[in-house]
Formats: C-alpha cells, structure tokens, sequence
C-alpha cells in the first residue's frame, strides 16, 4: 500500500512541477504579459512566441547603457516582425518613475523592471554583475552570444541576421 501512496504522491509532484519554469513578467510599456519559459536541465529560455530574441540588461544611471539606447531601438523597429527585444532595468525607481524614464529616453523596446523579474531573469544568465550586458537567444530558447559593455551596432546587427 505504502508503494502506491509513494507512486500517487510522485506523479502529483511531477505533474504540478512540470511548469515550475514558467513566470509571467509585466512589462512596463505594453500591455501584454511577458510570459517566459525556463528550463534549467535544458539551459533554454523562451518567450512568448519561441522566436529568436535579445535580453538587454541595463540601469537608469548607465552611460553606456544610454548611448545603446538608440542602437536597441533601432532594431525594435527593424525586426520587430522576426526578433523580439526585451530591455531588463536594474535599479527600478518605481512604476511611474520607471514609465517617465523610458519616455525620456525615447525606449520602445519592450521593458520589465519589477525587482522579482530582473531578478528571476539574472539567474537564468548565471548572474549579472555588470550592464550593459546583451544576450542573444536563438528560436529554441538557447543563449548563442553574450556582448558585455558597448558593443557596435553593426556587430550586434549580425548576430540578429544569424538568429532570425
């Protein structure tokens, strides 16, 4: 008897934890949610529509971060149709504050900057512990490249061009 009650108990588990890696993210500048995928035995990342896709990790109070600014934008426009951009914000000064900021700055890439949410999202990178920091996924959810500091636009273009 106590068998099945172990073979029960270990099929609830496994079924209720299949999804363990699934979060929903707001995002401060669209309406929809930012639902991800993690899979750390697979080390894969997804997110909504499993294409190919960049994590720009940045913080109000960057330069560097600022002078790329332009450079993200430019291909939220450009390959909005084939590769999405999700900018991740350190240091959140608050919702409303966080919305002026991207205002100020001109920001139309897709942005999540809840505490929980960056912190969720430096962890399945392996930790952050610098900005600006890029990295490219491919359309199955695995990390193809990895760009710390200001790096140049025709370099990061090239890498998009390979992923979609």
């Amino acid at each position: 008897m106590s068998k099945i009650a172990f073979l029960a108990l270990s099929a609830f588990l496994f079924c209720s934890c299949s999804n363990i890696g699934e979060k929903n993210h707001i995002v401060l500048n669209d309406t929809n949610p930012l639902k991800t995928t993690f899979s750390p035995s697979n080390k894969t990342l997804n997110i909504n529509n499993k294409r190919a896709f960049m994590l720009f990790f940045f913080s109000t109070d960057c330069g560097a971060c600022k002078e790329a600014v332009p450079s993200i934008n430019f291909f939220a426009q450009k390959y909005s149709d084939s590769f999405d951009i999700i900018g991740v914000m350190n240091q959140s000064m608050g919702f409303d504050k966080d919305i002026e900021l991207l205002r100020a700055q001109n920001i139309i890439f897709k942005v999540v900057s809840d505490s929980k949410s960056v912190e969720y999202l430096s962890r399945v990178v392996g930790g952050v512990y610098g900005v600006p920091v890029i990295y490219m996924y491919d359309k199955d959810g695995r990390v193809s490249s990895k760009f710390l500091g200001l790096t140049p636009q025709n370099k990061l273009e090239e890498e998009i061009k390979k992923l979609i």
